[in-house]
Order: structure tokens, then C-alpha cells, then sequence
């Protein structure tokens, strides 16, 4: 995928079809989709709701600290490259990070 070179920390890049069985795993499912997305439809799991501008999900991302840190976490979005983008703000405080880079929502649910 074009986008796993963001991340430079042993990542498991998962397609949406081998996430979806796997849902129940992840301690902490992070959607970076907008709220207009959220609104539309959401997975049951996800634990945080939405980013509006992964401009500011660095901020969002140290407020959340408590709640991911040493966690597994999957993060997905509406595609796949705000997924990857996210995951490289999360890399350094998670204990392992799953990134949906293939696929997002509309195959995970």
C-alpha cells in the first residue's frame, strides 16, 4: 500500500475484510472520519468518535494518552489514508497499533 511508509514502528496494516472478524480484539478502535461521516453510520466499538482535521489530531491524540497508551488499537477511516496519517501520531504511545489501510468504514461494518 502507498501509504505504509508513514509509519516507521512495527505496525500490522490489516485490508477492512481482515479487520472486520477481528474487531473484538482491538482495546481501543479509533475512527478518524469526520462527524458528517460518524453521523451516517459507526462501528458499535469505535471508542473515539471522529477528527474533523488530522491537522489537529496530534492535539486530540495527547488528550486521548490515558486511554491508549500501552493498548492494542485499531484505527480506520473512510478509505485508508487518514487511518495511516493518524497512526503515525499514535505510533509512540501505543503497545501495538493496527492501521486499516485498505478499505474503511462502509467494509468494516
Amino acid at each position: 500500500n502507498e501509504y505504509k511508509s508513514y509509519l516507521s514502528m512495527p505496525v500490522t496494516n490489516l485490508t477492512a475484510d481482515e479487520a472486520r472478524p477481528r474487531l473484538a480484539e482491538f482495546d481501543v478502535i479509533i475512527d478518524v472520519r469526520t462527524k458528517g461521516e460518524w453521523d451516517q453510520g459507526h462501528l458499535e466499538l469505535a471508542s473515539v468518535r471522529h477528527v474533523e482535521n488530522l491537522h489537529t489530531f496530534p492535539e486530540k491524540v495527547s488528550s486521548l494518552s490515558g486511554d491508549v497508551a500501552g493498548k492494542r488499537v485499531l484505527v480506520h477511516c473512510g478509505v485508508g489514508k487518514r487511518a495511516v496519517m493518524a497512526g503515525r501520531h499514535l505510533e509512540p504511545i501505543v503497545e501495538e497499533l493496527f492501521v486499516v489501510n485498505s478499505g474503511g468504514y462502509a467494509q468494516l461494518k
